[in-house]
This record gives C-alpha cells, structure tokens and sequence, in this order.
C-alpha cells in the first residue's frame, strides 16, 4: 500500500517533533554584538550547526529557531523595536518581534540553500489581459522566460487584495484590511541540469492589521536596506523543484500540529495574523499550479486555502 505524501508527511512530523529540540545548542556567541547584529550572529551560527548535523529540514526548524531567538535575545529585540512601537499594545509588540523574526530567520534560510555555479534567468510578469468568469474578474500575467530549464513552473496564482487593496474576511474567520501593492514582480530562477530554485520577489507584504503594519514595515526596510521600497520594503521568498517534487523550505502555508502522540495538519489562510512558517514537499506536475499568497506573508502551497477570494494568474512561458 502507497503512503500518501500528506500522511508521509505528518508521520515524519510526529517523529521529527519528538527529537527536534535536541538540535539547537544554547550559545552561538562568541562576541557581544547588540541588537539585529547579535541576532544575525545567532540566527547564522544556529543554521549552520544544525545544517550540519542533518536537522534543519524539517517542519519546525523556523518556529523552534524563532522561539529561541525571542527567549535569548528577547531584551535586544524590545530595545530595537521600542522607538518605532510606541502606538503599540503589549500584545501587539510581541506579535511585532515574533512576525520580525521568523521572517528574518526564514530569509536567512532560505538563502544557506541557494545553489553555487547555476545559471540565473531573471523575468518580470507582463499583464496582457483580464477575464471575466462566473462574477468575477481574473487578470492574467504572461512571463516570456528565454531558456529551457527542467521542472517549469506556468501557474502563480495570487490573492487579488494583495495587490489592489481591500477589506473582509477570510474562510478562518480573520478580518484583514490590506493596502495592497504586493504585485509578483519580479522572478529570478537559479537551475542547473537537474533542479530549479525559483526566487519570487513582491513589492510589499501587508499585515491584516493597518496600525502594525505600518511599524512591521518600517522596521523591514531598515532591516533590509537593499530592497525595493517603493510600496513598503520588499518580500523575497523562495522554492526549489527537485527530482520530481517541490520543496518549500520555510516557504509552505501548511504545518504540522502535534500533540503527544498524533500530527495534524494546519492549512493557514490570508489573514492568519502570525503564521507559521512551515517546510513541505509537493508532487511536481507540469500544469501545476502554485499559490504564492495563501498567507498575507506569501507562504504558500499547490493548494488553495482561501477558495472563496478572488485571483490574479501568472502564466511564464518557458523555451
């Protein structure tokens, strides 16, 4: 009988919860840096050791990492976001410094993985038309790519509210008021002969809640000084397609759930007010489809998990 990859996935979960807290060591130290720049060296040291011990791929890598983050440099961080979070209540600054470096954590991630010595093909999305089916409106982006890579991906599919603005309710029951300008704009693919990574840049990413977001993005652009700020300060995410599957290292809007001896998944949706970044693996097909945005942060998945908003399609044409 065939496991399937859900369930494969949720009994590796169970096992991995059961070790992963064994793999962080106490102290990555060896200066006293003050506040981002400590984290940095903390974050950095961190990822390394656990890379090398065989442990950072797994589904609570980010959270676990985060946790420990917030626990270790917890009054570094308040010092760092206290000048800009004044506005803020208690539990909203927790939710600041959480969002702030799991993000962080995330990126930092992502980019230990990137490949050496591929080629890199850079593609901005063009929009050519919009389509009106059953009520609503769809606009369609085309992406002319010049080359032939292995594993292409046609289909990016995001949340239209995330680019034009808008207000409501998502199917989980959270209320987001979103100013939008977080267009994919830009895709920088990194391939080889046999594997693909695709880094997906957007504009901006709104929290549901105006007044944090507001202070989540000043505290980005200074973070990451280097990106586009003309809507806010840039998100850059990322996935790889491998052998048949597509891995999504931090980047996955699905997690695992465990209690003492059962896993189950949790599917977050747009407004999730602090998600979680989960790592998953997906089948590869060529007409699959890829929903950037299924979280505010563009966590995302091969599945949609919010049906009922409506959709911007990305199709890149390849060859």
């Amino acid at each position: 009988m065939v496991m399937s990859l859900r369930w494969s996935r949720l009994l590796a979960s169970l096992l991995v919860f059961v070790f992963v807290s064994s793999g962080f060591v106490s102290s990555g130290l060896g200066v006293n840096p003050d506040g981002w720049a400590a984290i940095d060296v903390f974050v950095r040291y961190q990822i390394d050791m656990n890379k090398a011990k065989g442990l950072a791929g797994n589904p609570y890598f980010v959270d676990k990492l985060t946790n420990l983050v917030l626990q270790k440099l917890g009054k570094e961080l308040d010092a760092e976001i206290a000048p800009y979070a004044k506005n803020l209540t208690p539990e909203q600054k927790e939710q600041l410094k959480y969002l702030l470096v799991s993000d962080y954590v995330s990126h930092l991630y992502q980019k230990s993985f990137y490949p050496k010595n591929a080629k890199v093909l850079v593609v901005k999305p063009i929009k050519v038309t919009s389509v009106k089916k059953g009520g609503k409106i769809y606009d369609y982006y085309y992406a002319p790519m010049g080359s032939s890579i292995p594993y292409p991906i046609h289909w990016w599919v995001q949340v239209r509210v995330d680019i034009n603005r808008g207000t409501g309710t998502d199917s989980r029951g959270y209320q987001y008021n979103v100013d939008g300008h977080n267009d994919l704009f830009k895709i920088v693919v990194y391939y080889d002969s046999t594997s693909v990574k695709y880094e997906l840049h957007f504009y901006d990413e709104d929290h549901p809640n105006p007044s944090l977001d507001a202070v989540y993005d000043t505290l980005r652009c200074i973070l990451y000084s280097e990106r586009d700020n003309r809507y806010g300060c840039e998100d850059i995410e990322s996935i790889e397609v491998k052998d048949g599957s597509i891995i999504f290292p931090t980047t996955f809007s699905t997690y695992p759930e465990c209690g003492y001896l059962f896993c189950h998944e949790v599917s977050q949706t747009y407004a999730t007010p602090s998600p979680t970044h989960g790592y998953g693996i997906e089948s590869y097909y060529p007409s699959v489809e890829v929903y950037v945005s299924n979280t505010w942060n563009h966590l995302m998945d091969t599945v949609d998990t919010n049906p009922d908003m409506v959709k911007v399609w990305y199709y890149c044409s390849w060859g």
